[in-house]
């Protein structure tokens, strides 16, 4: 097997392995674990909490004509006299709440709510609201009628059409947000593993024994190219978990409904993810090589990793212009090309020609970086034990 290859393999066993890595891998399917039972828990007793009788208030007899809900539904409605009355229901619980109809309310809509001790959700409202509108169209043309009880549905598309999702679909905004910043997370977790890794074996001297049957270009790619797959399989066991997680919340919660996943987009943060392990554990190959300690290795990758979140510093910039020149330089510019790509995705529809020239200088940076890191380890080792300044490294690493 070819000496890098070798590296590479050793390298992934030797950290996918460690206690850390499991670790880290799933602190974050606990966390979603948990939030899922916790929705599950919230949604299940919000519903049962809104699920009964509603009583109403109507001195004009605006809701004559009221159809009623099917005996299967959610919430009954039931009509009161007066107050007292209604107040004598809810304090038995024999309803959930009550609305008093203004006199005017059939013009203006205007109603006041009351309930006892816990105010129902938006679904007691949401169901009121639908009883009521029988009422008020009940003498329309019985295709308008219908079609004005069932609401608007937006349908919000690019002008090529490359991109189309229903305007109540937030999801496809939330979930590129949320696998930017996963991807982070593992990102920079990746990172310090090579930095670190390169760190410990300088300091225990064992690259001095690895160095006499590979060369440094061999071992500084396998090393980050190993790295980079321990990090990979961080975001594929992600996403692989959200998506099963979002399919079994699809069939519960009805906001999820119209929702649905991008695989385009899936394939996207995958390939960008790669590419972006093996961009910056190029960086901190090379820090890890001529830095003294780990201590003064987080001094000098600070700059990095900051250059890398610095999409998220410009959040609102890139929602609300998308496609405006700063988005598209930092879509375009190596170092913050993969987030600045993943935060526009959810925003709108992406040149195909900016993926692909943000995709090549990324390819071009890796190679350029790991020449040199490679560089840059042969300098390190010959330096051991003693500081080394930026002029000298600039100094060294000639093309």
């Amino acid at each position: 097997m070819n000496k890098f290859l070798l590296v590479a393999v050793n390298e992934y066993r030797h950290r996918a392995a460690r206690r850390s890595f499991i670790l880290v891998l799933l602190a974050p399917l606990l966390i979603i674990a948990v939030a899922t039972l916790v929705g599950f828990l919230s949604a299940s007793a919000a519903i049962k909490s809104d699920q009964g009788v509603v009583g109403y208030i109507d001195p004009q007899n605006t809701l004559a004509r009221a159809i009623a809900p099917p005996a299967d539904a959610s919430n009954a409605f039931k009509r009161f006299n007066d107050r007292a009355s209604a107040d004598a229901a809810l304090s038995a619980g024999q309803i959930l709440a009550y609305y008093q109809l203004a006199p005017d309310f059939a013009t203006t809509g205007k109603a006041d709510f009351y309930y006892w001790k816990n105010q129902p959700g938006s679904q007691v409202k949401r169901a009121f609201d639908n009883f009521a509108k029988t009422a008020l169209v009940d003498d329309a043309n019985p295709a308008i009628s219908e079609r004005l009880l069932a609401g608007s549905n937006y349908i919000l598309s690019t002008p090529d059409g490359a991109r189309t999702f229903n305007d109540n679909d937030l999801f496809a905004i939330i979930f590129p947000l949320a696998v930017s910043i996963l991807f982070i997370v593992a990102l920079f977790g990746g990172a310090s593993y090579l930095l670190q890794a390169v760190v410990d074996e300088k300091e225990n001297r064992t690259m001095e024994i690895v160095i006499t049957s590979v060369t440094p270009m061999q071992l500084m790619s396998g090393k980050i190219v190993g790295l980079a797959v321990v990090a990979l399989t961080q975001v594929a066991v992600w996403l692989i978990a959200g998506t099963v997680v979002f399919q079994i919340a699809k069939q519960r919660f009805e906001f999820l409904q119209s929702a649905h996943i991008d695989f385009g987009f899936i394939i996207l943060a995958l390939v960008l993810s790669i590419l972006q392990y093996l961009l910056y554990g190029s960086f901190m190959a090379a820090i890890g090589s001529v830095v003294l300690d780990a201590k003064q290795g987080q001094s000098w990758s600070s700059p990095v990793i900051l250059a890398g979140m610095t999409p998220l510093f410009f959040f609102g910039v890139i929602i609300f212009d998308p496609n405006g020149a700063l988005a598209v330089i930092l879509s375009l510019f190596p170092l913050t090309a993969p987030l600045a790509l993943l935060l526009r995705y959810g925003m709108t529809s992406i040149p195909a020609w900016q993926i692909i020239v943000s995709l090549a200088l990324i390819t071009l940076s890796i190679i350029g970086a790991m020449w040199m890191a490679s560089k840059v380890f042969r300098f390190g080792m010959l330096r051991y034990g003693q500081g080394i300044k930026l002029s000298e490294l600039a100094a060294k690493i000639k093309f």
